[in-house]
């Protein structure tokens, strides 16, 4: 499976009523970590394919969108890129975005930045440090010095028309760029991940201050949401059958589909062997016995 095909299987609960921030995934470890950040704001958010079709994102309420991070070079051939449709779309409707590491770069080239191999690739604690005279918005609180994680290789050397560059680290001039006319900021550092202390409040300025996103969801909301949307799609007789491990993501899935539909949810464990010792056994005594899972 190529990375595109791999990018195509992000989803989404396909709630159209509800705003949100739509945040599409290039592919990077961190992704659901800023669908994390977001919902700890108390603001509701949806994970997409950085593949996803413009329709079916104009279909949704979209009050900012953030490119996530991603493993490949933004200049090579096969890289991930958002369609023009959704260009179009920010456009249209004034969404801010936010785009952290290989969102940046994207958002970078495609308005005529020039992305390309830093000297050398920087992993690890940096410290970045504000132009002087910096009010950008994103760093609203924030000291003039402070620290943030950095995994890349590739760099900004030159910036798109339009955009200005608002903090730097010893190894890369732009780590920090702004278009207040087009509403578009760009971080090369990853302020999702706790070895950005004030990465947290860059997004709530973001999210909350510059996108206007009301505070008003909380994580029972989503399980809510999909206890509905499963007993719609399955019926009053349906049924779905479902392979578990006994992991977290398994395990939550399992106990969800068995709260919306019972018993017809049918779980499936395939014990191939290779399971750790006695792990099958804790795993049928943990689903069946202690959540009611209907489990074979």
């Amino acid at each position: 499976m190529d990375g595109k095909e791999y990018l195509k299987q992000s989803s989404q609960l396909g709630n159209l009523g509800r705003p949100q921030v739509a945040i599409l995934d290039f592919g990077s470890q961190y992704s659901h970590l800023i669908a994390r950040r977001v919902r700890e704001l108390h603001v509701y958010c949806e994970l997409y394919s950085c593949l996803v079709d413009a329709d079916q994102l104009a279909a949704h309420d979209i009050t900012a969108i953030i490119l996530s991070g991603g493993p490949s070079s933004v200049y090579e051939d096969g890289a991930p890129h958002v369609s023009k449709g959704i260009w179009d779309l920010i456009e249209a409707r004034n969404i801010p975005v936010l785009g952290i590491c290989y969102g940046m770069q994207e958002m970078a080239q495609t308005f005529g930045g020039h992305v390309a191999p830093g000297q050398k690739r920087e992993f690890g604690k940096a410290m970045v440090s504000r132009v002087e005279g910096c009010d950008c918005p994103l760093f609203d609180g924030l000291p003039s010095e402070f620290q943030v994680w950095m995994s890349h290789g590739d760099k900004l050397h030159e910036l798109p028309e339009g955009f200005k560059y608002v903090a730097g680290t010893e190894n890369a001039e732009f780590v920090t760029m702004e278009n207040i006319e087009k509403r578009m900021w760009g971080l090369q550092f990853h302020p999702e991940v706790t070895h950005s202390p004030l990465g947290k409040d860059m997004l709530r300025n973001f999210i909350v201050n510059i996108a206007g996103a009301k505070q008003d969801w909380v994580m029972s909301d989503y399980a809510n949401e999909f206890i509905r949307e499963v007993r719609e799609k399955v019926g009053p007789h349906g049924n779905v059958i479902g392979a578990v491990s006994g992991g977290v993501d398994s395990t939550v899935a399992a106990v969800l589909m068995n709260k919306a539909i019972g018993d017809r949810f049918h779980a499936v464990l395939v014990d191939n062997g290779c399971l750790r010792k006695d792990e099958a056994k804790n795993v049928l005594k943990r689903l069946r016995g202690d959540c009611g899972i209907n489990l074979k």
